[in-house]
C-alpha cells in the first residue's frame, strides 16, 4: 500500500521471484469499562453544531514513556533477520509461507486472528507446485490469515494458518450468492479489519485499487475505492460477501480499525484510499452490536457540541473529521498535512483512554516521523496532540531489524536484515496494529504496555513491538 508511485519490482526471497507488495510506506520515491456515550442523533438539516475539535493538551492525556518502543520478535518468515534465528512459527517450513505485510488481529472463538495483506508462497510446499499460478491458488487473491491460541509472548506466538488443499496457507476469497468471487484480492487489496459479532467472524476487505495507466499521475497507486464485509461462520475459511462499507472516490472508510464499546455500539476509525491514501484525516462510524450482518443502522460522526456531545448523521458523504495533523511552512504557520493510512484502535482499560496508532510521515522537531500515537476519553474525542513513539533512526529501527538503503552517501551495509536484491531500497514502519491480549498494565498507577505489529518493509514482514505508555501528572 504505497504513494505516490507505483515501484514495479522482482522480490526475490527463498529463491523464488515475487510480484509487487500490498504495502510499501510511503518513503522510497518520497477488567475496567470503557466510557459511556451519550450521542445523540440529528436529522439532515438540524443546526449544525460545531464541527471541529481541538487536539487536547499532553497534560491532559497520556505519556509515552521514551525509550520503550522495542522489538519483542518477528511474528512471520522462517529466521529472524535480526537474531539469525529460526521463527516461532516457521511459516515457510510448515506453510509454505514466505513473507506478508500488515497484520491486523482480532478475537474470534478464543483465538486470536492475524490478517496479512500480499503473502509470497514458496515454489513447493509437501512436494506439489505453491507458488502464486500454482492451482488452488489463484492470482486474484494473495492475502493470508493466520491464527493462535497462544496466551504468551515468550518468545513470540506461535501461529498457525488457515490452509488450502495442500496444506498450505491459503489465500481468503470472498464468495458472492452464486459461488464466484465476489471481488479481487490482487497486489493493493487486502483485508484491513476484523471482528466478532453475534458468534460469526467479520472481516473489512479493501479493494478496486487503481493504477493511472498514463498522464500526470502514470504509475500512481490509488489505493482502493472500495470496502466490503464478508462473514464467516467457519474460523476463517470461507467468507460471504455481505455489503459494501464504503465505496467511491470519497470513501472514507478504506482503512479502518474497529472496536467494542460498551455503550451498545461498534465503532469505526476509518481513513480515505484512492488519491488520498496516507494524506487522509480519521473519519469516525459506528453501528449497534450484533448488527454486522448488515450495513442498516450505521452512522456517522459529523460533528461533537461544545458540551462533547456527539452528532452522528446517517449519510457518510456529511462524516467530518475527528482531527488533523499539520506542518509547519516556511513561516511557521501550521498548515494541513493529513498522513494517516494504516491505523489501530484499542480502549486501554489501565489508562482508561482510547488509544489511536498510525503511521506518519510528517517530520517535525516535535514529532519526527514515525508511529504517532493519540489518546482519548470518547471514541470521537477530543483527542489528544500526536506523539511519536517510533521513529526508525532514533529507537533503534534501521541497522537493526529494518534495512538502511545502501547508497553513495552510504555505500557500507549497516545491517543483514535486507531481503535479496534490495540492498539499496530502505525498509519503513507501517500498520500498527494493536494486539489487545497482551496489553498489561496497572489502573492504580495509571501504566501500561500494549503490543502491536510492525510492518518494515524491507524485511518485507512484520515484527511485535512493545511501548509502554502513562498517565500525566
Amino acid at each position: 500500500m504505497r504513494l505516490p508511485m507505483l515501484l514495479i519490482f522482482v522480490l526475490v526471497l527463498a529463491g523464488c521471484s515475487l510480484p509487487v507488495t500490498s504495502a510499501p510506506p510511503e518513503l522510497l520515491p518520497t477488567n475496567t469499562s470503557q466510557p459511556t456515550a451519550t450521542g445523540s442523533n440529528v436529522q439532515p438539516g438540524a443546526p449544525p453544531p460545531v464541527t471541529s475539535q481541538p487536539a487536547t493538551s499532553l497534560a491532559e492525556g497520556i505519556s509515552y514513556v521514551p525509550g520503550s518502543s522495542q522489538k519483542v520478535c518477528q511474528l512471520t518468515g522462517e529466521t529472524d533477520r535480526e537474531m539469525k534465528q529460526p521463527t516461532a512459527s516457521q511459516t515457510t517450513s510448515r506453510y509454505g509461507l514466505v513473507s506478508t505485510d500488515l497484520g491486523y488481529s482480532f478475537e474470534h472463538n478464543g483465538k486470536l486472528f492475524f490478517l496479512f495483506g500480499d503473502s509470497f508462497a514458496s515454489p513447493t510446499f509437501n512436494g506439489k507446485p505453491n507458488s502464486f499460478q500454482d492451482p488452488p491458488r489463484n492470482p486474484d487473491d494473495n492475502d493470508a490469515i493466520g491464527f493462535t491460541a497462544d496466551t504468551s509472548l515468550n518468545p513470540c506466538v506461535k501461529l498457525d494458518f488457515v490452509t488450502d488443499s495442500i496444506g498450505a496457507y491459503k489465500n481468503p476469497v470472498v464468495m458472492n450468492a452464486q459461488g464466484q468471487p465476489a471481488i479481487t484480492l490482487r497486489n493493493f487489496e487486502v483485508p484491513v479489519a476484523g471482528i466478532s459479532d453475534g458468534g460469526k467472524m467479520y472481516v473489512i476487505f479493501a479493494t478496486n485499487h487503481y493504477v493511472f495507466p498514463s498522464g500526470p499521475n502514470k504509475g500512481t497507486v490509488t489505493f482502493g475505492t472500495r470496502s466490503v464485509v464478508g462473514e464467516s461462520d467457519d474460523n476463517a475459511n470461507t467468507f460471504h460477501y455481505l455489503y459494501d462499507l464504503s465505496t467511491g472516490p470519497n470513501a472514507r472508510f478504506l482503512n479502518v480499525a474497529m472496536a467494542r464499546g460498551s455503550d451498545g455500539y461498534l465503532y469505526f476509525w476509518g481513513t480515505q484510499g484512492g488519491m488520498l491514501y496516507r494524506k487522509s484525516p480519521p473519519f469516525l462510524a459506528r453501528k449497534p452490536i450484533g448488527s454486522m450482518n448488515s450495513l442498516s443502522g450505521i452512522e456517522y460522526l459529523q460533528a461533537v457540541q461544545p458540551d462533547g456531545t456527539p452528532v452522528f448523521v446517517p449519510s457518510e458523504s456529511q462524516a467530518t473529521p475527528l482531527f488533523h495533523d499539520y506542518l509547519p511552512d516556511a513561516t511557521s504557520t501550521p498548515q494541513v498535512a493529513d498522513c494517516m493510512g494504516e491505523l489501530g484502535v484499542d480502549w486501554n482499560p489501565y489508562v482508561k483512554r482510547w488509544v489511536m496508532l498510525y503511521n506518519c510521515l510528517n517530520n517535525t522537531p516535535a514529532n519526527p516521523r514515525g508511529i504517532y500515537m493519540r489518546t482519548a476519553r470518547e471514541p470521537w474525542g477530543p483527542w489528544s496532540s500526536a506523539q511519536t513513539i517510533f521513529n526508525p533512526v532514533t529507537d533503534g529501527g534501521y541497522c537493526v531489524f529494518i534495512h538502511r538503503a545502501v547508497t553513495t552517501q552510504n555505500p557500507t551495509p549497516c545491517d543483514q536484515v535486507s531481503d535479496p536484491g534490495r540492498l539499496n531500497m530502505s525498509g519503513g514502519e507501517y500498520g500498527p496494529y494493536f494486539i489487545s491480549r497482551f496489553t498489561t498494565g496497572n489502573s492504580s498507577t495509571g501504566i501500561s504496555t500494549f503490543y502491536y505489529t510492525l510492518s518494515t518493509w524491507n524485511p518485507y514482514g512484520q515484527v511485535i513491538m512493545k511501548t509502554t505508555v502513562q498517565v500525566s501528572p
